[in-house]
């Protein structure tokens, strides 16, 4: 193989290379353009999309009712995080009922925290929560209108000034209802692996 033939390719070769940065460059700007229209574009249309999530798949709204679920649990909302579940809902404990209904589950962890030594202050504050759902496995039965769901999760405790420290963890076991058009719990089950509480 000649010079000119090792020369030749790696002038090729550097043409090519030129031309995969031009258009990943292109790209990343374009992208980059798309993103902030799209971002001017969903502030614009936030509120039709908060009220078109119903058309969203079953799944995806049984996974944002378990991200309010934390949510609102770790801002100490517990009347919002009450909501979340129906009338009849239940919270269980390692397999005994808690709670139950909106109000009585809302009243019910109202007052287990305010007994705590260190009253949880919302999402800032001197001390806070922060649940984790990890490995979230969603069955939904569309024709019942019924859902469940198995999930593994954690509970980070943050106290201003120390790095967090996991507090305790274990495995969800949820049930779910299409209620009045939206999905609630009807049955959530805590069980603890551990817990420092």
């Amino acid at each position: 193989m000649g010079t000119e033939d090792i020369s030749g390719r790696t002038a090729e070769r550097a043409d090519r290379g030129m031309n995969r940065r031009g258009v990943v460059g292109t790209l990343t700007k374009g992208a980059v353009a798309g993103t902030l229209l799209a971002g001017l574009a969903s502030t614009a249309m936030a509120e039709p999309l908060k009220k078109t999530s119903a058309d969203a798949p079953a799944h995806e709204q049984i996974r944002n009712l378990l991200a309010m679920y934390s949510f609102l649990l770790d801002a100490a909302d517990y009347a919002k995080w009450g909501q979340l579940f129906g009338e009849k809902g239940t919270l269980e404990l390692n397999g005994a009922v808690w709670a139950q209904g909106a109000e009585g589950v809302a009243k019910k962890m109202a007052e287990v925290m305010a007994a705590s030594s260190k009253p949880i202050t919302g999402v800032t504050g001197e001390h806070m929560y922060r649940h984790i759902y990890t490995n979230t496995h969603i069955a939904v039965n569309e024709v019942a209108g019924t859902a469940e769901a198995d999930s593994y999760f954690f509970v980070l405790h943050i106290d201003r000034g120390s790095p967090p420290s996991i507090g305790g963890g274990g495995r969800y076991s949820d049930k779910f209802a299409r209620l009045n058009g939206e999905w609630r719990f009807t049955a959530k089950r805590m069980d603890f692996d551990w817990s420092d509480a």
